[in-house]
């Protein structure tokens, strides 16, 4: 049965050529720009998600009571690994970390080199809890030397060759004028270009505890600013859990208490796309902009889908009399209706090849606008997606011509005329003023978005950034900053030096800061 609905499909571009061409030109573009947008949320929906543990991954929050209400933060006190370690046997593991960016002007040195490099504390357990292959070294004792530190595989090629021949090898690190040597205890695959942290070596917390005298001085009325991860057990109910871990704070702190302290858990990879809250509820983040852009994709292809419906509904007239004669030789409605959405299923499917190639000449300008090297890999999700895309698009566009023309009487069309009614002229009239309206919409917001960036730009920043150079120092430079700014100062050209520890630029961890009659006193 297949072949002759083909034929009739065939024969039927062949005599409305300029209409075929038309139709394909409006949905093939439709259609690729649903995929680019597909691949770009499909790559932001991909962040964190692959670990092993994914589905018993949590990050610690806390909510905190102010006068402008529940303020909430990821930054936990470092007591904390230790206490759920010993007081929850639901979790299997537990570390602190240290956020990323965290340390300005880090550098490595080894053989003669110096590296700028990324870096992060965090406890043994920190590659059992997420998935970075090692290449060197286990997960479970990589991090229990404080004298130890883990490279990637990037950074130990360029230091020691190859990953093998780093293992037991020095290493000094050095940061602004302090400076240490550890020995290399590991080497990982590296950090996914997935990933919400960018990292490129790990050093024990334990060390970073003995570096900054925190010993004894710590307490639970503190606000550390670091990061606790745990996974919890299978089958461990995490809803039991979260009542548990609410109240912990309240037994360790009466300050605790006082100001409201809570800690909940969120699933880590739901970090990336939902970072905002407000009152102590999760209200969005970058989630915005996938559903934004999601609602963008779904009115191209509405439009796309109406022009088709448009253009086909047009060519009625020139089509009635094969409506007729079909019905006059036994043809029943149903089969005319499959017919007509046949013929829009395989128009979807002939623009999707089209659209994958429109796809695949813009892919390098449209990944350098999104800052993210996007890529067709035909995976089976993308090739179901694109298949379901074509499909969906093709039987909505179809639809309404396909009711439209069977539902034709044979006597009436059979004598030439094109029967009329007020319904379909307010349909037809209406998908038009749709099609227009949300065209309208379209460029009414580039207009607007294209403005308010003008605008931004164009806004006094407090200072010439053309003439203002930041750099990070390392070595005598950062050991000796008064004497490496006086030499800078002597430079031609140069009006004035200074420095700073961390940046105000952003990008940098900026730590709470209080003051009397804030919210915290």
């Amino acid at each position: 049965m297949l072949p002759y609905p083909l034929l009739l499909i065939y024969r039927n571009f062949k005599r409305f050529k300029s209409t075929f061409f038309i139709n394909l030109i409006g949905l093939s573009t439709g259609l690729a720009c649903g995929l680019l947008i597909y691949l770009w949320i499909s790559d932001e929906r991909s962040f964190d998600r692959y670990h092993a543990l994914d589905g018993r991954l949590y990050q610690v929050m806390e909510n905190r009571r102010t006068a402008a209400g529940i303020e909430t933060q990821t930054g936990t006190v470092p007591l904390l690994a230790e206490a759920l370690r010993r007081e929850m046997p639901e979790i299997e593991f537990v570390a602190t970390t240290t956020p990323v960016p965290f340390f300005p002007g880090f550098t490595l040195a080894a053989g003669g080199q110096h590296l700028n490099a990324v870096p992060k504390y965090a406890d043994p357990a920190f590659f059992q809890l997420f998935s970075y292959p090692l290449l060197v070294g286990t997960p479970a004792t990589v991090l229990r030397d404080k004298n130890g530190i883990v490279l990637s595989e990037a950074l130990a090629t360029k230091l020691f060759g190859s990953p093998q021949n780093s293992l037991g090898k020095a290493v000094e690190w050095q940061m602004a004028d302090i400076k240490q040597t550890c020995l290399v205890a590991g080497v990982f695959a590296g950090v996914p270009r997935n990933s919400s942290e960018q990292f490129d070596c790990v050093l024990p917390f334990a060390s970073f505890k003995d570096l900054m005298q925190m010993g004894e001085t710590i307490k639970w009325d503190d606000d550390g600013p670091f990061n606790t991860y745990l996974a919890l057990k299978e089958g461990a109910d995490p809803a039991q859990f979260q009542a548990k871990l609410a109240g912990l704070l309240k037994t360790k702190s009466a300050q605790a208490q006082a100001r409201g302290r809570t800690l909940f858990v969120r699933p880590f990879s739901a970090g990336y796309l939902h970072s905002t809250y407000e009152n102590g509820i999760a209200t969005g983040g970058r989630i915005t902009y996938v559903r934004l852009f999601a609602l963008i994709a779904g009115l191209i292809l509405v439009i796309a889908s109406i022009n088709f419906m448009n253009l086909f509904t047009a060519k009625a007239s020139r089509r009635v009399k094969e409506v007729g004669i079909r019905k006059a030789l036994g043809a029943s409605r149903a089969a005319l209706v499959r017919q007509y959405l046949t013929e829009s299923v395989v128009m979807a499917l002939l623009a999707l090849i089209v659209a994958v190639g429109l796809v695949q000449l813009v892919l390098p300008q449209f990944s350098e606008l999104t800052g993210k090297p996007l890529a067709l890999r035909w995976e089976p999700q993308l090739v179901g997606a694109s298949l379901a895309l074509a499909l969906g698009t093709g039987l909505l566009a179809g639809s309404y011509p396909a009711f439209y023309l069977s539902g034709f009487q044979p006597a009436v069309v059979l004598k030439g005329k094109l029967p009329t009614r007020a319904g379909d002229v307010w349909t037809r009239q209406g998908l038009v003023v749709l099609q227009f309206t949300l065209s309208v919409l379209f460029i009414v917001a580039v207009v607007v978005v294209n403005a308010q960036l003008a605008f931004i730009q164009r806004q006094p920043l407090g200072y010439d950034k053309a003439h203002v150079l930041r750099f990070d120092t390392g070595g005598k430079a950062a050991r000796q900053q008064a004497a490496f700014l006086a030499e800078v100062r002597k430079l031609p050209g140069v009006v004035q030096a200074s420095s700073v520890l961390g940046g105000f630029f952003g990008g940098r961890y900026v730590s709470e800061v209080s003051w009397r009659g804030s919210a915290y006193q």
